[in-house]
């Protein structure tokens, strides 16, 4: 029986004749200590014989899709259904400031304290009711209106949907009816200036109706959601210096700062050339992979980012994990900061703050993996990047 005393790690680049001694072209479940001696993992003790897929470790509480229904575990061992039927597919998360999670399949998304799952965001209406031209106090003319969706839980105001202009003669008011009203939401309605543009604030409405008949002079306050919506529903997900990133597509999109349930239709992205596989932020810029390269935004305000391409390689999705830099090799040493790592070119990659970026096993192990589950952790000293090919 073959005995390893020390051992120098996995080499599956380098053909057989030229393996050293202490190289291995693979290994199942060994861990190694810091001096390079190999040990057999550690076990696992079974907690239930249903599927669960889609982990994620929030603030006091797991999240799972159980037999393809969201679920969050808690500490105590309760469990809480929060969406039925969502499915095995994969599902993305990510951490809020509010102690909430935000999660996506790329089809459906929502936002859960592990209580229960809401949208992420203030829907859009569907349509914007009815008008017609009453008796009231308004100078003649054409009147634009649009309205918006205010949910009463906490008064956040969502986008705005236009209904077209209302011609209204002297003395007139406006009526609307029709309203896409919803529970647990009022409805706000702007209004423009006769002939004007840009539309104000004439009211809340609490129902399926609402009328103004007040003096053109009294509009003064300015819609503020125009081309705002609720979250894209997309893939790849972090947050970043007060705002929420999403991926959706070929896009990267960023909420409004300190507004992570609005995002911005016409502002507020970055396209890039293939399809986004990977967002990973450190303190000044964010890594992101696409299924053509690896790339760097620099820069410490989402406007201002800085595009580079860092390696051109695919990027495997799912393989992105923040890790604490001085736990990862930059060149002869340690790197500094926040750090990450991923799968790039079949070969574990290291980027960091400034944009470096370190091949870590580029002479020594690639993988062939399409899609992982990854994790980093710590055990008894020592850093592990695991990945899970899905």
């Amino acid at each position: 029986m073959l005995t390893l005393e020390k051992f120098t790690g996995i080499n599956n680049v380098q053909p057989a004749e030229r393996l050293q001694a202490t190289d291995l072209v693979s290994a199942l479940n060994v861990d190694l200590g810091l001096s390079g001696e190999p040990r057999r993992r550690g076990g696992y003790g079974q907690l239930s014989d249903e599927c669960h897929k889609n982990l994620y470790q929030a603030d006091g509480f797991l999240l799972a899709t159980v037999a393809g229904d969201l679920t969050a575990i808690h500490e105590d061992g309760s469990r809480v259904l929060l969406y039925e039927s969502l499915g095995m597919s994969r599902l993305h998360y990510c951490a809020l400031p509010d102690g909430r999670v935000a999660w996506s399949n790329g089809l459906i998304n929502g936002v859960t304290d592990g209580r229960a799952a809401t949208g992420w965001g203030v829907p859009l209406p569907e349509s914007a009711g009815f008008a017609q031209a009453v008796a009231g106090e308004l100078d003649p003319g054409p009147y634009l209106y649009q309205i918006a969706y205010v949910r009463l839980s906490d008064r956040l105001e969502g986008g705005s949907v236009f209904g077209g202009r209302l011609e209204v003669p002297a003395h007139g008011g406006v009526l609307l009816t029709g309203l896409p009203w919803r529970e647990g939401f009022a409805i706000n309605v702007y209004l423009s200036a006769a002939g004007g543009d840009q539309t104000f604030l004439a009211g809340c409405a609490l129902g399926d109706a609402f009328s103004y008949l007040g003096k053109t002079a009294t509009l003064v306050l300015p819609c503020r959601v125009e081309q705002a919506g609720p979250a894209p529903v997309g893939t790849a997900m972090a947050w970043w210096r007060t705002r929420a990133l999403v991926a959706q597509g070929n896009v990267l999109w960023a909420s409004r700062p300190h507004g992570w349930e609005t995002f911005s239709r016409t502002r507020d992205f970055k396209q890039f050339s293939a399809p986004i596989t990977l967002v990973q932020p450190v303190d000044d810029g964010i890594w992101v992979g696409t299924e053509k390269e690896l790339a760097w935004l620099g820069g410490v305000d989402f406007d201002g980012l800085a595009y580079r391409r860092a390696m051109a390689a695919p990027v495997v999705p799912g393989s992105g994990v923040a890790v604490p830099g001085e736990l990862v090799s930059l060149g002869d040493g340690p790197g500094q900061g926040a750090a990450m790592v991923c799968i790039a070119g079949g070969m574990l990659v290291a980027g960091f703050n400034g944009g470096s970026l370190a091949r870590l096993s580029q002479e020594r192990y690639r993988t062939s993996a399409r899609e992982v589950a990854a994790t980093f952790r710590v055990v008894d000293g020592i850093p592990q990047y695991i990945a899970v090919p899905q």
